[in-house]
């Protein structure tokens, strides 16, 4: 396996996972009031008790930056501890989180990245409640149409990112993920609540003894995950 993925994808995976830390959470926050504006502060209360009232869901997204590329996927949850944001070739990333881990398999490298869920930052997605505001600054909240917007600073991978959910159904609908040169964006399609997803969806093991990670499209994916009634 090569020794590294490569930069950009390195901080793509960075900025999924602190997605997946803010949507697997549930908040305790005594901070209601975004930069000392009531109207921004009650748009920042609500969008933080949809990201606390999210369930297990699945979400097929879009994702766009500015150089052109682009990818598509389906993001799956299943709380409180498992995750996984499924690239549909030819992206080759694939992430999957639960209580142990979170881990990372690059097809064009080769490479497992995986990180000790409980030695560091990524244990927020075994917590049932935290303090938000420890450990995320708001930027902007504000209206938009049909939807509130977010914006976010992780302070430990400081990372900016900004969410969006729509007013009426408190679905995500989009994110963007702003890097030093580049904004990648995120487009949620429609929501579906999901039950009895397949615990292999969230476990990735050794490549170097079990060869590569099975690769799944849409679907494949479907297969593996009951719709909710």
């Amino acid at each position: 396996m090569q020794n590294k993925t490569t930069k950009s994808h390195f901080a793509l995976w960075q900025a999924i996972i602190a997605l997946m830390i803010i949507l697997n959470i549930q908040t305790s926050s005594a901070k209601d009031i975004a930069g000392g504006n009531i109207v921004s502060g009650n748009i920042s209360k609500k969008i933080k008790s949809y990201i606390s009232n999210i369930g297990s869901i699945a979400v097929e997204f879009k994702q766009t930056d500015q150089t052109g590329s682009k990818a598509f996927g389906m993001l799956i949850i299943d709380k409180p501890y498992k995750f996984r944001c499924n690239y549909y070739r030819p992206f080759p990333i694939v992430i999957v989180g639960n209580k142990n881990y979170v881990s990372v398999y690059d097809y064009e490298m080769g490479h497992l990245s995986r990180i000790k869920t409980r030695d560091n930052i990524f244990n927020f997605l075994l917590v049932d409640q935290i303090d938000f505001d420890s450990h995320f600054e708001v930027l902007l909240a504000k209206e938009h149409g049909n939807n509130y917007i977010i914006r976010l600073k992780h302070n430990n991978l400081n990372k900016v990112s900004e969410i969006s959910f729509n007013k009426k159904s408190k679905h995500i609908t989009g994110m963007k993920i702003f890097e030093d040169n580049n904004v990648i964006t995120l487009t949620f399609g429609k929501t579906v609540q999901i039950k009895d997803a397949a615990r292999k969806l969230f476990t990735m093991k050794d490549p170097d003894i079990f060869g590569k990670p099975e690769r799944f499209n849409r679907a494949k994916l479907e297969k593996n995950f009951k719709k909710a009634s």
